[in-house]
């Protein structure tokens, strides 16, 4: 082996031994530790709530957006269409409107990307692909979900507790969709390249 060659595989040892500690790092860090645990609580609901209907349900769905990806927390599929679910496990006191919200966690306060805004992009990214597999007639609905008790929303319409996502699935008409079908649709989109996934995460937009 020439010495050129040696090079080429320390060079790339070493980056993928700093490709593993960033993925243990990202892992463990707190907001992520957080954000898993809450949407653990959701799916949980979803499953619980949709038992009886025999939901189908995909947690973190990553989905082609462009030559890019997007990440959906959850995916839930019934007779009512497709529901997304943006989940959020932030504490604190969440207020405004429009794009940039005010999130305040005690005395520290900070802008929050809109998560109706988030969502929306999802739901646009759905309905593309319903579009383009022939299942356009299927209603899409969205919800973004707080899971946090300590959570406080002075602006109502930027999303929904626990308890009243229990209430909003309730109030899902049947519109008589095959939630197999559409299911096993998506499944066969979502993005399964690890390395595509991986990176999503670095390159990730006020929309993810």
């Amino acid at each position: 082996m020439d010495t050129k060659t040696k090079i080429i595989l320390i060079v790339i040892c070493v980056l993928l031994v700093l490709l593993i500690i960033g993925c243990i790092m990202r892992h463990f860090n707190k907001g992520n530790r957080k954000g898993r645990a809450a949407e653990k609580k959701v799916a949980s609901t979803l499953k619980k709530l949709g038992k009886d209907d025999k939901i189908r349900i995909i947690n973190n769905a990553f989905l082609p957006l462009y030559r890019k990806t997007v990440e959906i927390d959850h995916l839930v599929f019934g007779r009512f269409g497709v529901l997304v679910v943006e989940t959020k496990g932030i504490s604190g006191t969440v207020s405004g409107k429009g794009k940039k919200l005010t999130h305040k966690i005690g005395s520290v306060t900070h802008k929050l990307y809109n998560p109706q805004m988030q969502n929306k992009t999802h739901i646009d990214n759905v309905i593309h692909h319903l579009k383009k597999g022939g299942f356009e007639k299927t209603p899409v609905y969205g919800a973004v979900v707080f899971t946090d008790k300590d959570i406080k929303l002075e602006t109502p319409d930027v999303g929904m507790t626990l308890d009243e996502l229990k209430s909003y699935y309730e109030n899902l008409s049947d519109a008589g969709c095959n939630q197999d079908v559409l299911y096993h649709y998506f499944q066969e989109l979502e993005v399964k390249n690890p390395i595509k996934k991986f990176f999503h995460s670095f390159s990730k937009k006020d929309w993810d």
